[in-house]
């Protein structure tokens, strides 16, 4: 049996050495977490800019990230004079992640101008930071996703690997959506500028944490200069993603799960205050009941997968449970009652959480590789990366939608403002109730219905690509 052949039966790494790779987890999840909670109620509420300016800026934003996602992945998918001795991925990461998590704390520092009597300095602001912000983390999207798919080969590795992300990236959430309303429930710009930069220092020492699982050994550089890297042409390439059916499928599946996700996330802070009236103590609850049912329903799913071998089946069927777990969390009477809602809410979600980045866009990746007898995943990652921002543009637009319906004013960050406004706080209060719950489950449905009809990768399919990979040479 030659090294291939074992690298596809039983993994090389250690449990250290996937642990230090799954640090990458925490950065990302820590910052984005805590960017989806708080930025929209932060320039709305706290800076005071109208719902449809921040839609409008993330609208602007999405011109140039669908041209830039893609071209980031076509460019650093190739071997440099660097890459024989200190590997393709390893020296990107190295160079864009400090960047990156420094840039977060620019989201919270925007121009003191009231944009009430001039919106624009803000407006402009946001766009710049999430430009330079986006484009460090796609560099290092790109880099970190495609090596994911190269370090971890065979369905052993990735469900091993699995049993690392699910728990570590629960985590991250854990922090970064418990840490933020320790600061932020002051209401003033330098408390979320504070909140960032405690979470930029948390995210640096993981991002160091995280650099020796991420560096590459002698076996994957050598597959860098083997016929398996031979590389397509830009246009080809995305040709030939956008053609591929399972990645198309899971695409659209896995969009609509962000946008479910990150609108329940950001409604988190507006929930809060101007339903609950409380602080920081209520918030911590919440998320900490959501968090345990995630973290609790890991070891079910995965339990669960090893019984039916099936990773479709198993991903559509904890997809529609999410749906139905979903509903009640528009109608909750109490706390109490909203807590328990969440905790199954939770419960059902570990399925997505677990196996939709490590295991299923893993076998996506296979496919892409199978079909086009080129190893070049970093297109295919550039597009994928596209995914956040998608759920950024949807986010806001149902957010600015129902915002304008319900007639919510900017600039106002208490209940008690809100009552003193004269706005219409019942209505406003079913509007949040609605953005949580019910708008979240008919997304979220739509693309469980999507992943359930069409997605073709079923265990035959991912065995038969697994040969296919072993014939190639890959």
């Amino acid at each position: 049996m030659n090294q291939t052949d074992v690298e596809l039966k039983e993994t090389r790494y250690s449990g250290l050495n996937i642990l230090s790779f799954s640090m990458y987890q925490i950065v990302w999840t820590i910052i984005v977490s805590a960017l989806n909670m708080t930025y929209f109620f932060f320039y709305h509420t706290v800076v005071g800019l109208e719902p449809v300016l921040i839609f409008l800026a993330m609208a602007i934003f999405m011109v140039w990230d669908s041209i830039n996602e893609p071209l980031i992945g076509f460019l650093v998918d190739r071997n440099f004079k660097w890459t024989r001795k200190w590997g393709r991925r390893f020296p990107w990461v190295v160079v864009s992640i400090i960047p990156w998590c420094l840039s977060f704390y620019l989201i919270y520092t925007p121009p003191n101008v009231d944009p009430a009597i001039n919106p624009w300095p803000v407006f402009g602001w946001l766009i710049m930071s999430f430009f330079i912000f986006d484009t460090f983390v796609t560099i290092l999207d790109v880099n970190v996703g495609t090596l994911r798919a190269d370090k971890f080969r065979s369905d052993a590795q990735r469900k091993r690997y699995s049993k690392f992300f699910g728990p570590i990236d629960m985590i991250a959430v854990a922090i970064g959506t418990m840490i933020p309303p320790l600061f932020l429930f002051g209401n003033d710009r330098a408390s979320y500028a504070l909140m960032a930069a405690f979470i930029v220092v948390i995210a640096i020492i993981c991002a160091i944490l995280f650099l020796p699982g991420v560096r590459e050994d002698k076996t994957i550089i050598d597959r860098y200069y083997s016929k398996e890297y031979e590389r397509m042409g830009f246009f080809k390439g995305m040709k030939e993603v956008v053609k591929q059916k399972s990645f198309m499928v899971f695409y659209a599946s896995y969009t609509t799960f962000g946008i479910a996700t990150t609108l329940m996330t950001a409604m988190g802070l507006y929930l809060v205050t101007f339903i609950f009236n409380g602080g920081e103590d209520i918030f911590i609850m919440l998320m900490a009941s959501f968090l345990i049912g995630a973290m609790i329903s890991v070891f079910i799913w995965h339990k669960y997968l090893k019984k039916v071998n099936n990773t479709k089946k198993v991903y559509t069927i904890g997809g529609f449970l999410l749906c139905a777990a979903l509903i009640p969390l528009s109608f909750f009477v109490t706390l109490v009652d909203f807590m328990l809602f969440f905790f199954i809410a939770g419960l059902a979600m570990g399925c997505i959480w677990t196996l939709g980045i490590p295991v299923v866009l893993s076998d996506v990746q296979d496919d892409y590789v199978v079909r086009t007898g080129k190893n070049q995943k970093g297109m295919i990652l550039g597009t994928w990366a596209l995914i956040s921002r998608f759920m950024a543009f949807f986010d806001e637009l149902f957010i600015t939608i129902v915002f304008a319906i319900t007639m919510f004013p900017a600039g106002i960050s208490t209940l008690e403002d809100l009552i003193a406004s004269g706005a219409n706080v019942e209505l406003i209060q079913w509007g949040l109730r609605f953005l949580i719950g019910i708008i979240p489950m008919c997304v979220l449905l739509l693309g469980v219905l999507i992943f359930w009809k069409f997605y073709p990768l079923d265990p035959e399919k991912v065995a038969e690509n697994k040969a296919k990979l072993e014939e190639l040479g890959f």
